[in-house]
């Protein structure tokens, strides 16, 4: 009984670390589909730096998801699914994702072809996301991969990308900015209590001191 349970135990861990590496790998997706939806609401003209911030940003994290992907998760894929052309086909669309991600980097905001790139660039993106999460995540689901030392070796993996990428750093500078906003809203917060204790207290005294103006 102690053997069977343990073993349901595994079969559980292993499922959990599945759940965890697909879920990663969707809010990369949700994450590339709502830069591309920002960047529809700016003029690269009127907004030129931060639509030039914006698309260096997507870029580079499109680079860290899509060479994740290569380096350790469509090995795994390969392995596991009996379809091998969902992956084929995958990896043909991350090279037409990269190329169009090459000549990003070579424009600036002022160039005639910039947004019409990076909008390109979101159609393939999102083709890619479609196909990935309703047919090869949903073949993986039903697969026997060791999801626990995969899912170790990507996260490893991924902080190594980002450091490359430069952008660990950045969310860290990110996070230090949220939390110094929070402080400082919470500072304000203090200091509005504060004033409004004060002038609570003040409003307060005031009418005694015209009943005593009065009784003089």
């Amino acid at each position: 009984m102690a053997a069977k349970g343990g073993k349901g135990s595994s079969s559980r861990s292993n499922t959990n670390a599945r759940n965890e590496i697909i879920a990663l790998l969707k809010e990369d997706h949700q994450r590339a589909k709502k830069a591309f939806r920002q960047f529809e609401k700016l003029d690269p003209e009127q907004d030129a730096e931060a639509c030039q911030e914006l698309v260096q940003q997507t870029c580079s994290e499109l680079e860290v998801h899509a060479d994740l992907e290569e380096e350790l998760f469509y090995p795994a894929a390969r392995e596991a699914l009996p379809e091998e052309d969902l992956v084929e086909e995958a990896e043909v669309e991350h090279m037409t994702v990269k190329v169009l991600i090459e000549q990003l980097k070579s424009m600036t905001a002022a160039d005639e072809k910039f947004a019409a790139t990076f909008k390109v660039l979101g159609e393939y993106v999102k083709h890619h996301i479609k196909e990935e999460e309703t047919e090869m995540f949903e073949s993986l689901g039903r697969s026997s991969v060791d999801w626990g030392a995969l899912q170790q070796e990507m996260m490893s993996r991924r902080e190594d990308l980002m450091v490359e990428k430069g952008l660990a750093s950045g969310e860290a500078e990110e996070s230090q900015s949220d939390d110094a906003d929070g402080v400082a809203a919470t500072s304000s917060g203090a200091n509005a209590s504060s004033r409004s204790k004060s002038q609570r207290e003040t409003a307060t005294a005031r009418p005694q001191a015209s009943a005593e103006d009065d009784a003089e």
